[in-house]
């Protein structure tokens, strides 16, 4: 699995228009975030169903997937930020006209959770590179620190594309088992990745470095999804396993999640890693989909 490199950094006046591929938002959230995003300069318009709300979902279908279409393809939209996730953008993947997306150039794109399953079909289907972090309504509106909206503003405009915080405080990864490891670089959602297991849209996680996180999953829940992974034989060859943040009834669950992965993958041999801060918390990194990294053998994650 790879991408193209990272996409064109944003500057001062470009467009940026908000999608809502998923669930429905809350418009009050949703104008909090874009008043964020007009503070760094940006052009910000809607996509024309982004407030709509059909059930559990933002719109129709169809309604949705050509919101999204025509965000990407639009010449005039210089970057795509997701309202938020939810659940429902699985629903669009057999009418996406992956083809086209293939051909066309990559542009900024920002999603998190839910739609983290759109950026690993995107990439592995495509080649594109998108980020994984704060989103308008879930994200930028509410719910991360200063620091981490700095780190989003920071990959999205090309000043600050580095794997660690931009006040110069490293990472502190911890090694479980093994040493460092080079790859490309695959954070998501843990349930939506396994929601492609078995799919045409499950990507090849060969020497990946993934990158998992969860939320509002019981400890039981998270061992079943490792042990579907596990016997998948999708994750037999990555390069590393990286445990980000997974909170349960607001708690962090990510000894047990750690305790999971080391019996699942004890017969595998690539090194597992915890304590990214990368997931449904309030500090958090935003992470490209897609490049090549490496993480050496003192916790130190980069692109390179």
């Amino acid at each position: 699995m790879t991408g193209r490199n990272l996409p064109r950094p944003l500057k001062a006046g470009d467009r940026i228009r908000i999608i809502s591929p998923a669930g429905p938002v809350d418009p009050n959230r949703l104008m909090s975030g874009i008043d964020i995003l007009k503070s760094w300069e940006y052009e910000v318009d809607l996509a024309p169903h982004a407030l709509a709300k059909n059930g559990f979902l933002a719109g129709t279908d169809a309604d949705r997937l050509n919101d999204l279409h025509d965000a990407l393809l639009d010449k005039e939209v210089d970057g795509l930020i997701c309202s938020r996730g939810g659940y429902g953008v699985l629903r669009l993947f057999d009418a996406i006209d992956w083809s086209e997306l293939a051909s066309t150039e990559t542009k900024c794109f920002v999603g998190f959770s839910d739609i983290s399953a759109f950026q690993l079909a995107l990439c592995w289907k495509c080649g594109w590179v998108t980020y994984s972090g704060p989103q308008a309504a879930m994200g930028l509106s509410g719910g991360v620190n200063e620091r981490s909206l700095r780190h989003l503003k920071g990959m999205i405009d090309g000043s600050y594309r580095f794997l660690c915080w931009n006040n110069d405080v490293e990472i502190d990864l911890q090694s479980i088992r093994g040493t460092g490891a080079k790859g490309v670089l695959v954070p998501c959602n843990l349930s939506m990745l396994n929601a492609l297991l078995g799919t045409d849209y499950m990507p090849d996680l060969k020497g990946a470095l993934l990158c998992i996180e969860d939320i509002s999953e019981p400890p039981y829940r998270v061992d079943r999804m490792l042990w579907q992974l596990r016997h998948s034989r999708k994750a037999e060859n990555l390069s590393a396993l990286i445990i980000g943040e997974f909170t349960f009834e607001d708690k962090s669950i990510v000894d047990s999640v750690t305790e999971s992965a080391i019996h699942h993958f004890a017969d595998t041999e690539f090194p597992i890693w915890r304590g990214l801060p990368y997931g449904h918390v309030d500090d958090r990194l935003t992470l490209p989909v897609g490049v090549d990294v490496e993480l050496d053998d003192h916790g130190g994650l980069d692109i390179v």
